[in-house]
């Protein structure tokens, strides 16, 4: 017998918070107000008469108080072509030309490596090291 009032109070405190959660416009039949009443008063037959009857089931976006990152445009592009179309070419060009800078100087920095290693190997080192 406990177990039952222990469902009964479950389903009445799932009911209650899914109607005060609820926006009006979700909610089929009553106002919001009565169908709080009609489940705090009729504990088991006002929740399960409110998830049959009142409970608007349609498929809704739902976040259930979760943050949901927000779909960004740019992801939606096939092609670099449609970014360019949307965005406008002055900013997908300027990320080209961000790009190539930093290929230019990677490749700096890596000649400067390989000619740090070839003096390394000459014997042609810092001179300001004792060899």
């Amino acid at each position: 017998m406990t177990l039952f009032y222990g469902v009964e109070l479950l389903l009445l405190i799932v009911a209650l918070i899914d109607v005060i959660v609820r926006d009006s416009s979700q909610v089929r039949h009553l106002p919001k107000l009565v169908w709080v009443l009609l489940i705090v008063f009729l504990p088991f037959a006002g929740a399960v008469i409110w998830f049959v009857v009142g409970h608007d089931w349609q498929a809704a976006p739902r976040n259930h108080g979760r943050y949901l990152e927000p779909a960004r445009r740019e992801d939606r592009f096939a092609t670099l072509g449609d970014a360019r179309v949307d965005h406008g070419h002055r900013r997908v060009t300027a990320t080209e030309q961000e790009l190539a800078a930093l290929e230019d100087e990677i490749r700096f920095w890596e000649a400067q490596a390989r000619l740090k290693r070839a003096k390394d190997a000459a014997g042609d080192g810092d001179p300001a090291l004792p060899s």
